[in-house]
């Protein structure tokens, strides 16, 4: 169980501490700060509560606007993956920072309305207590000035795993995505790091669909497939996937999977995706030409030496960002896939769970921790896409060309979608090899800042028709 932090003006005292008492006496638990005698300690103690929250409350008014303190506070929450719920106290319109968040007006009225509450509930919920709203004024509201506070702090389950000698942080099995990096999304998570086999989602009967045999094409060094023209059935309906989620025993909230929502059909133009990741050797000869900068390390997880070493060319190469990612593929004169090309040549057009079909299989692709680091690619036939198409499942995460919003399925249009215009994070597709159960599945959406890399980030390039 998890705490909430709320982000407030000094100014803004009295309506913040009646907000904490209030939820506070509905069994939530709420770390709230006074403002006050800023010590040598406090931004430590402060980061540490932030970091720690499973939702962060915002309390914006033309106080808090003006507050560094506030100010800061909400881009950490961002660029932790918080669920963030804005209160808009005074003022004419929400920030610009949080615009495309569902906001809670509350000008007219000391209380949020109850979809404020039932929101809330969806990413943290309550503890069973005898507590009431009639709790006496400031009872259970966390002081970070006191021992007694600090004992009182929610347990949060690590959403980011350590590797690396404690220098890489790998996203945990159900850890979710800015909203654009706001809007509660984030739900709960497990240990990515367990190697224990998982429950099977139950046999389902399914027919695949007819596609014709891959059509393979070269790019330079690259084998693509190439994607025919057509429509497809894009995103999961969240009751779905958190059905499917707690069929592997997970630790599952349904939020978590609301920006796979609205399911939607979507029209494409013909394009060609690489066969595989793009690996070691394939990036480095971006290098050689002095285009590409090399990755941010040189390791992998298990291994000292990864990138440059011939034992591993034909693994996938990762420690790129979003923009090296981008760089490479222009190189090559490709691009980035699209979120939708992604998916479609992930799932076919058959609105399948995984590449492969309905059930879970540590055999059919890299994940759950199974092998503690990257594979060769192509390692998996069993866990090819429709069209052919590898590892679109576990091994390395991919970075795909869209901006990341969590309502942006709502507002897509039709026919290549190509992402918001603008945002924080970029989307990541396909889960990696330290993710379990729905995190590998074909619809699942993940976002990190551009400027990240990891253990687990890699990539694959596309193109429009046949090159």
């Amino acid at each position: 169980m998890g705490h909430i932090f709320i982000s407030y003006s000094h100014k803004d005292t009295k309506y913040a501490h009646e907000l904490a008492e209030n939820l506070q006496g509905m069994g939530f638990d709420v770390w709230i700060d006074e403002r006050l005698d800023y010590g040598a300690q406090w931004p430590q103690e402060l980061q540490k509560q932030l970091d720690g929250c499973s939702a962060f409350i915002l309390i914006m008014s033309r106080h808090s606007y003006a507050s560094e303190w506030v100010q800061s506070e909400l881009q950490r929450a961002k660029r932790k993956l918080k669920p963030i719920f804005p209160l808009l106290l005074d003022g004419d319109e929400p920030w610009l920072s949080v615009e495309s968040t569902q906001y809670y007006d509350v000008r007219e009225s000391a209380n949020p309305d109850p979809k404020f509450y039932t929101a809330l509930k969806n990413v943290i919920a309550p503890i069973p207590t005898a507590r009431t709203l009639q709790t006496p004024k400031g009872a259970g509201i966390k002081k970070p000035a006191t021992d007694s506070s600090k004992l009182k702090i929610g347990i949060v389950v690590a959403i980011l795993l350590s590797f690396v000698g404690g220098a890489v942080l790998l996203a945990g099995a159900l850890s979710k995505k800015s909203i654009n990096s706001t809007v509660p999304t984030v739900a709960s998570t497990i240990d990515a790091s367990s190697s224990e086999e998982l429950t099977s989602i139950p046999e389902i009967t399914f027919t695949p669909e007819t596609t014709p045999s891959p059509q393979l094409i070269s790019s330079g060094d690259q084998e693509m497939v190439l994607i025919p023209a057509g429509d497809f059935t894009m995103g999961r309906s969240a009751n779905d996937e958190f059905t499917g989620c707690q069929a592997l025993n997970q630790d599952c909230q349904l939020s978590a999977f609301m920006d796979e929502e609205p399911v939607h059909h979507v029209v494409l133009g013909a394009f060609s995706i690489d066969k595989t990741e793009v690996t070691n050797a394939l990036y480095k000869a971006c290098e050689d030409q002095s285009v590409c900068e090399p990755p941010q390390a040189s390791n992998s997880n298990t291994q000292t030496s990864y990138y440059g070493n011939p034992e591993f060319d034909d693994y996938p190469v990762i420690y790129v960002t979003w923009d090296q990612a981008k760089k490479y593929c222009e190189w090559r004169g490709a691009r980035l896939p699209t979120e939708a090309e992604w998916e479609k040549a992930a799932r076919g057009t058959d609105g399948r769970t995984y590449p492969w079909g309905e059930k879970i299989d540590e055999s059919f692709a890299n994940f759950n921790y199974s092998v503690g680091d990257t594979t060769a690619v192509g390692s998996y036939e069993n866990g090819k896409s429709p069209y052919g198409v590898y590892d679109m499942a576990g091994n390395v995460w991919e970075w795909v060309a869209d901006w990341y919003s969590d309502t942006y399925y709502g507002r897509s249009p039709a026919e290549n979608p190509p992402g918001p215009a603008s945002g924080e994070m970029r989307v990541l597709r396909g889960g990696s090899w330290g993710l379990v159960g729905v995190s590998v599945s074909t619809s699942y959406r993940y976002a990190r800042d551009p400027a990240e890399s990891g253990p687990d980030l890699g990539f694959r390039c596309a193109m429009d028709g046949n090159p």
